[in-house]
């Protein structure tokens, strides 16, 4: 049975894209200097030949038949033209699965010519899909096509993507296992030595003068251009550096003291500066004020942050790729903040910055993946949040750069969606991990490192440790006392924990005096309605009925309410676990039409959210049932 270099997988909508793109894998012929080379795809070798194309409209059988079996099964690579009539296409998707069940998921690749890839997520869009469903995700064990989302390797050959030489060249990168790089750049070379040909025939039989004024006009054009790079290098460097210096010159010692000029004051001037002075190399810009756009993060200051960012949004916009990462962190600030639905617009607008070519900005792509998770976790989708802290996780340990506190701080978010999900022993190993790096790579008195000791005690308060819970929230709240104000979120959110754990250990006035200062740093922090001060206030209220104050109990659930709502939107869990625990209480104090009420509601919502046979709606009904209303 012949051997294929790759098999094409396409709708026979796409004949045109697909003519081309057999023709041009045939008859590429690999660079000499990179012909035989050892890849992690073995010998690289001189010619993609033969490359298996299926030729004939395939008609209503119930299968892909004998021939077309046999060529997947001995095909090194299954290629994808991908596009809406190839993701409409049954016959696409059965090659795909069947390639999947016979090689696996990393030899798939993907050429895209219509569509826009993921587009059916977004409701309205499904026919705008690209990526026939067995390629968007994996295989389960039995060889059917999972939820489980994969990661396509893909090359965009639209003009507004990667074009066709480039998508083409990222394609025999795939199958050959060559660098792009290296790819590209002996393309580039044999590119050359071609016109150096063509150029030097076209001179032959004119006088010595002529080929010497050609070849030095040659010359004098790549010495320009030359040039001209090591001038935009020089210049991008020396801007950076005299932002960096000219942040030490922020302050006016003729009318300011500088012993009294804040950080915030510098930080904020300083965004000013990268603005105004760096207009012209918007990289750059997008680079630092993004930096300090995170800086303002970790001091709490949200407000400052989405204003420093906000302003520089057109420079981030012109900045391509570069800009991905100053949107992203405005996406955390939106997070933060409470403003998931703004947050997953900016993070939309990320990955368009990011392009389609998954082999590219890996760390980006890890960022992004991350953020999408956090907006997940924060909406109560603990499931979703872990498939993309997963997802994150497989960019970065194939990015060149993989800084160990990034995987830690990776790891203390896995750990987080760990716990909501009560998988204990597994959100412990991550989170012990984490704590490793973190420590090792940047501290034990770091930020992230506190965070970490925040994600250890809620995964111990999960698991019932309420001891060891109680231990590691204090080592928390004693780094973020150290390095924070006393309102910031952060170090609020500890407190807030505190609170909870010290209400189950039965010590509830100091439960209530955690929770009462967690409460007050939120409020000045937000200016407004937020979903953390509605978990601080329904903890608060637990504790308030315990100490017999029935009246404060009910007024900190409906402030709870609120501010889930605020963030949530209408429909959350948590809005539906606070109606049910303010029925209990209506309930208890002879109010119980108004109890009646609350848990159909609080039910209601669960079923709507959460689905009625989740064990915790089944708790809450079991709870609204011992009412007897």
């Amino acid at each position: 049975m012949t051997r294929y270099i790759a098999f094409i997988s396409y709708s026979h909508r796409d004949r045109a894209a697909t003519e081309w793109l057999h023709k041009a894998l045939e008859s590429y012929r690999i660079p000499k200097a990179l012909v035989g080379t050892q890849t992690a795809k073995g010998e690289v070798p001189a010619r993609l030949v033969p490359i298996f194309r299926d030729r004939d409209e395939l008609g209503a059988a119930a299968d892909l038949g004998v021939q077309l079996r046999a060529a997947l099964a001995n095909s090194e690579h299954l290629i994808v033209v991908a596009s809406p009539a190839a993701s409409a296409s049954q016959w696409v998707n059965e090659e795909i699965r069947s390639y999947k069940a016979l090689h696996g998921e990393d030899r798939v690749l993907a050429l895209i010519v219509g569509g826009e890839p993921w587009s059916s997520d977004a409701a309205g869009h499904e026919t705008d899909e690209a990526f026939p469903r067995a390629l968007r995700y994996r295989l389960a064990s039995d060889g059917s096509i999972s939820d489980d989302r994969a990661e396509p390797i893909a090359a965009d050959g639209r003009p507004q993507g990667d074009g066709k030489r480039l998508a083409l060249q990222k394609l025999i990168a795939g199958i050959t296992g060559v660098r792009l790089d290296d790819l590209v750049q002996r393309e580039a070379h044999r590119r050359a030595r071609r016109l150096t040909i063509v150029a030097t025939g076209a001179v032959v039989g004119m006088v010595l003068a002529s080929g010497l004024a050609a070849y030095a006009e040659i010359q004098r054009r790549a010495a320009v251009e030359q040039r001209e790079i090591a001038r935009r290098e020089t210049a991008a460097a020396r801007a950076a550096t005299d932002y960096l210096i000219g942040t030490f010159e922020l302050t006016n010692p003729a009318t300011e003291n500088p012993r009294t000029v804040s950080l915030v004051t510098i930080l904020g001037r300083s965004a000013d500066r990268a603005r105004t002075e760096l207009r012209e190399q918007p990289e750059i810009e997008a680079r630092l004020v993004s930096a300090v756009g995170r800086a303002f993060n970790n001091l709490g200051l949200l407000a400052e942050a989405e204003v420093a960012l906000a302003r520089a949004l057109p420079a981030i916009k012109r900045a391509g790729p570069e800009g991905a990462s100053a949107l992203l962190t405005l996406a955390t600030t939106h997070i933060k903040r409470g403003q998931l639905d703004r947050a997953r617009g900016t993070l939309a607008n990320a990955e368009r910055l990011l392009g389609t070519a998954q082999g590219e900005h890996l760390l980006q792509r890890a960022e992004l993946a991350a953020t999408r998770g956090q907006i997940a976790y924060a909406k109560g989708n603990a499931e979703a949040a872990l498939i993309d802290y997963d997802r994150a996780l497989a960019y970065l340990r194939q990015a060149d750069d993989n800084d160990p506190r990034r995987l830690g701080h990776l790891l203390d978010l896995r750990g987080n969606a760990l716990v909501d999900l009560g998988r204990n022993d597994e959100a412990e190993k991550a989170l012990a991990a984490a704590n490793d790096l973190l420590v090792r790579f940047q501290g034990a008195r770091h930020l992230r490192t506190g965070k970490n000791w925040y994600s250890r005690a809620l995964a111990a308060y999960g698991a019932g440790n309420y001891a060891e819970a109680e231990a590691r929230i204090d080592t928390s709240i004693g780094i973020f006392t150290d390095l924070l104000d006393q309102t910031n979120p952060i170090r609020a959110d500890s407190l807030s924990l505190k609170g909870s754990i010290l209400h189950a250990r039965g010590r509830n006035r100091e439960a209530d005096r955690a929770l009462e200062e967690a409460v007050d740093a939120y409020r000045q922090v937000y200016g407004g309605p937020h979903h953390n001060i509605g978990i601080a206030e329904y903890y608060r209220a637990q504790v308030a009925l315990e100490l017999g104050r029935t009246k404060d109990a009910i007024a900190y659930l409906d402030d709870a309410i609120i501010n889930y709502a605020a963030s949530y939107g209408a429909e959350h869990p948590n809005i539906g676990e606070a109606m049910v625990t303010r029925a209990t209480i209506l309930a208890g104090i002879g109010r119980k039409d108004e109890a009646r009420q609350q848990c159909a509601a609080g039910l209601a919502m669960l079923d709507r959210t959460m689905g009625p046979n989740a064990s915790f709606t089944q708790g809450l009904r079991e709870n609204c049932a011992a009412l007897k209303l």
